[in-house]
């Protein structure tokens, strides 16, 4: 799953460097490849609790699809802005807010109290 969220974030920071519609078209199709990658991985390794436990609006993949392109987002506010902008802080909040969003997620998922929607 690791190197699946590095590529998207490799992906998300190549998207912002191509004005090319047909090789955004084929790097948001790669980001979905991987996405279905990471969905595929916790299907595989951690068992859905259906019984009481509360439906997610969306999957881990698109959970990590979303921070890493928090995190290239906020790593080019550093370099747009400085380190010190409230650009750059509103960015690495934004950040930060979703990696609590995933832990909590990744817990409830473990601990039976949420499930992840089907493929």
């Amino acid at each position: 799953m690791l190197r699946s969220a590095h590529a998207l974030a490799e992906l998300h920071e190549r998207r912002n460097q191509v004005r090319d519609a047909a090789l955004i078209a084929e790097i948001d199709c790669r980001r979905l490849e991987l996405v279905d990658d990471i969905n595929d991985w916790i299907v595989a390794e951690v068992p859905q609790h259906r019984n009481g436990a509360s439906l997610h609006t969306e999957s881990l993949g698109a959970v990590v699809d979303r921070m890493a392109r928090s995190w290239v987002d906020a790593n080019q506010a550093i370099d747009v802005d400085g380190a010190r902008s409230d650009n750059t802080h509103k960015h690495w909040y934004h950040l930060a807010e979703l990696v609590d969003g995933y832990t909590d997620l990744v817990t409830d998922v473990a601990g039976g109290r949420r499930r992840l929607p089907e493929q």
